[in-house]
């Protein structure tokens, strides 16, 4: 193997440039336009809120299971061959949802668009850049994840449009041909799981006698499961990932509850999506240039700042922290993780260890919807749920912080 011959683009660059339009046509219409089907699906099929509710948990739930298995999964069948068969998958189970005639159906097709997701979202695209880069890899993770919320802000700008004009069904379509059509060349032309397929070194390797003890350095599954440190991690993930989720899912209908118009809402929510997709190419970057655990330590402060701002919102000075707080808070969930565990676990079982704590990670999109919406049906105002929030995300803070204190050194 080579390295890459100067004067051409290093190869891993344009796996960066999938990734970002994976991201931005998977979960940028997936996950971030999820809302604006809500009311004009029940309007017109009958469910309720509640069990339109239930869809995102199944979403979650499916990715939960894939992630957790992960570390087998991706090696016995590879990468690339599971995101190209996601591709077809996703765009297609999603162009059915303009199909459905009963809330059973709906579910069905969520299923699919759930393991689909797990399939070629988050947790690959981890994996495949992690193989790619050994420098600057929080730099290609927060380029490459930038596109969900890019994605997010044109798709949603989009299906508002389609909506108003078409109906929900054939916004539906019109969205999963954009999936479709995006998503199988990307993943079926473009993807190649590691270096060595085309015969070159991740980035930042220099031999290949380098690039193998990269691959091999680091704990496997069994020794990690044996240590309170990683048992802590999963904890600390689970609960940091439900105060993002908490501040994702729920600050447009608390704003509108506190006072504020429902377009102003609106407003806020699409520069949050703005400032999310500019906080993951940013604290990426954080991570190549402070290490891991001043950039977590920053982050999580973002993370406490934006869920402080949400819960004295009244004050209009207080929607800049949410803001703030939100762009690079929000953008830990998806760009820490992998940085996180590479950077204590090494890469020998990197895969496994990874499934693990990104299971952990989603359990949260699987109970916060569920959570909230208690808090919320108890006390009519969502200001109780983002105190426990604020207490919560500190917590948290401090838990990374110890957590990445020291390094273990494994064979």
């Amino acid at each position: 193997m080579t390295e890459q011959r100067k004067g051409r683009p290093f190869y891993g660059w344009y796996i960066v440039a999938a990734s970002f339009l994976i991201m931005f046509c998977s979960i940028g219409i997936v996950n971030n336009c999820s809302g604006l089907f809500i009311k004009p699906v029940c309007e017109d099929m009958g469910f309720s809120r509640g069990a339109m509710a239930v869809n995102m948990t199944i979403l979650s739930a499916c990715q939960m299971i894939v992630a957790l298995f992960g570390g087998k999964i991706f090696v016995k069948f590879n990468v690339r061959s599971i995101m190209r068969v996601s591709s077809i998958a996703l765009g297609a189970s999603y162009f059915c949802y303009s199909f459905v005639s009963s809330l059973p159906m709906y579910y069905l097709l969520s299923v699919v668009v759930g393991f689909s997701m797990g399939g070629i979202a988050a947790m690959p695209l981890s994996l495949l850049i992690g193989n790619w880069f050994q420098q600057k890899r929080g730099f290609a993770i927060g380029v490459a994840f930038m596109g969900s919320g890019i994605g997010g802000m044109l798709f949603n700008a989009l299906a508002g449009q389609l909506m108003t004009s078409l109906g929900w069904r054939m916004t539906y379509r019109a969205l999963g041909a954009v999936a479709f059509f995006v998503l199988v060349p990307v993943c079926w032309l473009v993807i190649r799981t590691k270096p060595a397929d085309m015969g070159l070194l991740p980035y930042g390797q220099s031999s290949q006698s380098g690039a193998s003890d990269f691959d091999q350095r680091g704990a496997t599954v069994q020794e990690v499961l044996h240590t309170g440190r990683f048992w802590m991690l999963c904890i600390v993930t689970a609960l940091g990932n439900i105060s993002l989720c908490a501040l994702n899912q729920n600050v447009a209908p608390h704003l509108s509850d506190q006072g504020y118009s429902l377009a102003t809402a609106a407003n806020i929510s699409a520069v949050m999506l703005g400032g999310l997709a500019c906080g993951k190419m940013l604290l990426g970057w954080l991570y190549d240039k402070l290490g891991p655990r001043r950039a977590t330590l920053l982050a999580n402060c973002c993370t406490v700042l934006g869920v402080a701002g949400a819960l004295f919102c009244r004050f209009p000075a207080m929607i800049l922290a949410i803001v703030l707080g939100f762009s690079l808070g929000n953008a830990f969930g998806s760009v820490a993780n992998p940085i996180i565990v590479q950077s204590i676990y090494g890469r020998k079982n990197y895969s496994g260890i990874l499934g693990v704590v990104t299971a952990c990670n989603n359990l949260a999109g699987v109970f916060t919807p569920v959570i909230i919406g208690g808090v919320y049906d108890r006390f009519g105002s969502y200001s109780p749920a983002f105190a426990a929030m604020l207490v919560i995300s500190s917590l948290c803070a401090v838990g990374y912080y110890i957590l990445l204190g020291k390094t273990v050194q494994y064979e």
